[in-house]
């Protein structure tokens, strides 16, 4: 289950929030009148990592995250790159499940948005 971690940030007039399990990471921004302006939903972030994204104002991206780690003797960024296949089907049940005792607003706000981009992109989901 995703568990708010305590490390929000405010940059006023933004909030960053930050939740977590075992499978996401979900980070949230949020405007003075607490509505979320963009989001990143992390998935499979303990195996081949990818990141489907929302902005208001560039709207969705999907991406695969490159940790940088292919070598043990130097850390470097990590970087994303364009992925082309969403796997909603395996991402979205679990979302639904994972979210379930977050916040009902940022919850329901980042499953519809997941079904948004279901619906522009049915040629780029498995």
């Amino acid at each position: 289950m995703l568990t708010e971690l305590l490390l929000t940030q405010d940059e006023y007039p933004i909030t960053k929030r930050w939740f977590q399990d075992d499978y996401f990471d979900l980070f949230t921004w949020q405007n003075a009148k607490d509505q979320i302006t963009c989001f990143q939903l992390c998935y499979d972030r303990l195996g081949y990592e990818r990141v489907i994204s929302w902005d208001c104002e560039r709207g969705f991206g999907h991406h695969r995250v490159d940790d940088g780690e292919n070598s043990p003797h130097k850390n470097m960024t990590p970087v994303l790159i364009r992925e082309g296949i969403f796997p909603y089907k395996d991402v979205m049940p679990q979302f639904i499940e994972s979210s379930k005792q977050i916040n009902q607003d940022i919850h329901q706000f980042v499953t519809q948005k997941l079904n948004e981009y279901r619906q522009q992109n049915p040629n780029k989901l498995l």
